[in-house]
């Protein structure tokens, strides 16, 4: 096992305060934080489709056939997803 040092005086203090000598619920809220921070929700795809995947969005714009989201349609859209963070 290694040891993690921290050098930050604020960092230091909300774990003191918050976990005090608790490292079982320090440790199992590190790692739920590392395994959602690895994971970002959507699945895993190949370089190769995520290529492709561009290459049709490109395609669809040039040929105007995208759904292209209003200012007003994007903000909202922007909005809600701030929210889910």
């Amino acid at each position: 096992m290694q040891t993690i040092q921290i050098n930050n005086p604020e960092i230091e203090n909300f774990i003191s305060s918050e976990y005090g000598n608790d490292t079982q619920s320090l440790l199992k809220d590190f790692m739920k934080f590392v395994k959602l921070s690895l994971d970002d929700g959507y699945p895993v795809i190949s370089k190769n489709e995520a290529k492709s995947r561009v290459e049709d969005a490109i395609a669809q714009v040039k040929n105007g056939t995208a759904k292209l989201l209003s200012q007003n349609e994007y903000d909202e859209d922007m909005k809600e997803f701030m929210k889910s963070l």
